[in-house]
């Protein structure tokens, strides 16, 4: 857990207002699901907040 948002509400908000991104690429939707695999994922909220996901 990365901590980005205090709430899924927030996070809601954020992926719906377009502030979170996958490896540079926005996501709007709020069901998207992350599939991690070998490679890493980045991730970030806002132009401040980056963080990496891996398995």
């Amino acid at each position: 857990m990365l901590g980005f948002a205090a709430s899924n509400g927030e996070a809601r908000r954020k992926i719906g207002e377009g502030a979170v991104r996958l490896n540079d690429l926005a996501i709007t939707d709020p069901s998207f699901e992350i599939v991690l695999e070998d490679v890493p994922v980045k991730i970030s909220l806002g132009k401040k907040r980056h963080g990496i996901l891996t398995r």
